[in-house]
């Protein structure tokens, strides 16, 4: 019995603490400048035979804080990659310098409420089944059990 409140303790503490963070998602921009916003951008075919050398072949998307945004250029402090085969790979911020023409689209990483509030509502449903499932009755009455007064095996 010890064992399985244990597991859903774990489970407990691992479920608040990935929700605790909440969920962020990426969106079309609201604001007209973004510099200083965590974004996507989504490199264009070409673009990703252009950027090659600089952030490696088959490149979709590129993730990062936008340092600067001029009438030419993106400059992106890049956090991570994805390549068109679904891999990924993380960055520690280095800035790269991406034209406006390899771009397809860019979006910004927001929170997002309604994912969050879904996780919560998923979260609370798996920890009312954790209950039911390991909960049992539990306690002194129990079989085998000590009634508290000293009365057990010793």
């Amino acid at each position: 019995m010890r064992n399985s409140k244990s597991h859903a303790v774990a489970a407990f503490v691992a479920l608040t603490g990935l929700g605790a963070t909440g969920c962020y998602g990426y969106y079309q921009p609201t604001a007209s400048n973004l510099t200083g916003h965590q974004i996507q951008l989504s490199i264009t075919d070409s673009g990703a035979v252009v950027l090659a050398p600089q952030v490696g072949y088959g490149i979709d998307a590129v993730d990062g804080r936008l340092v600067a945004d001029t009438a030419a250029r993106y400059v992106v402090a890049v956090t991570g990659v994805r390549r068109r085969d679904g891999l990924a790979s993380g960055w520690r911020g280095e800035p790269v310098y991406i034209p406006h023409t390899l771009v397809s689209t860019i979006m910004e990483r927001r929170f997002s409420r309604a994912r969050t509030t879904l996780f919560a509502g998923a979260t609370t449903i798996a920890m009312v089944a954790i209950k039911r499932a390991f909960g049992g009755a539990g306690g002194a009455n129990a079989p085998g059990g000590s009634t508290g007064n000293g009365g057990g095996p010793r």
